[in-house]
């Protein structure tokens, strides 16, 4: 073992929780203000002080595009990643398999993917109060996704960087197939579940899959597992072909 690698598993460790402590202490210090605010308030007037700014927007207006449910679901996935820490985890199952040949490259490939995923789900507002959600794939939403890269990112793609420096493994190429079988089977799957609003006229499904397997969601309209039916027919249908190829 190089005098070196030790360093970069530390340094790849600090990197990799660098996100997480930023977000809790964010977390913490938004909570603090808003309860010295409240009790300000309360000293001062005798209770809280509520603004309503109203906005009204065109319907034509409103994102409905098919890849919402798609990117709701990623930017829950990221907020749990960056929340309990995974990037820390990833990189300590790749240091427990540091002589294995293909942890470290893997390892490193997971945090390139959620370093780059985190700006692609980002929910972008316009400048205004009144301006909302951007649409996605227009040229507004395209300037505020070249302007959604920042720390975070950078130390993400730094931690993948120093494990594979520090595992000494070559990055194993990605079979060029295999990635577009799997993008097409997300596009396909968040398809369909795109089609449940046009069917069932219920708005609130636009929200991805894993709202759908919340245990309120289900219990209180449990009829909303229909619209795991398509997908999950699909995907055994192709592991199907798969397993018969």
């Amino acid at each position: 073992m190089s005098p070196s690698t030790p360093l970069a598993w530390a340094a790849a460790l600090a990197a990799a929780a660098y996100p997480t402590w930023d977000s809790w202490k964010t977390w913490f210090e938004w909570s603090s203000l808003f309860a010295a605010a409240v009790t300000s308030e309360k000293e001062h007037y005798g209770g809280t002080v509520e603004g309503v700014v109203g906005c009204v927007r065109l319907y034509d207006s409103i994102d409905r595009s098919p890849f919402l449910p798609l990117r709701d679901d990623l930017a829950t996935l990221t907020e749990l990643t960056t929340t309990w820490a995974v990037p820390v985890l990833i990189v300590l199952v790749a240091l427990a398999r540091r002589h294995s040949a293909t942890a470290g490259p893997r390892a490193a490939w997971v945090l390139a993917l959620i370093a780059l995923v985190r700006p692609l789900s980002t929910d972008y507002q316009g400048d205004g109060i009144c301006d909302g959600t951007l649409s996605m794939f227009t040229p507004d939403w395209f300037e505020a996704l070249s302007r959604g890269w920042g720390l975070y990112e950078l130390c993400l793609l730094a931690a993948a960087l120093l494990v594979l420096l520090a595992s000494g493994s070559p990055a194993p190429p990605i079979s060029g197939r295999r990635a577009l079988t799997a993008v097409l089977d997300v596009l396909v799957v968040y398809g369909l579940v795109a089609l449940a609003p046009l069917v069932t006229r219920d708005e609130s499904l636009r929200v991805g899959l894993l709202h759908q397997l919340q245990l309120d969601a289900i219990r209180d309209h449990p009829a909303r597992l229909l619209v795991l039916v398509l997908p999950t027919g699909y995907l055994l249908w192709r592991h199907g072909r798969q397993r018969k190829g």
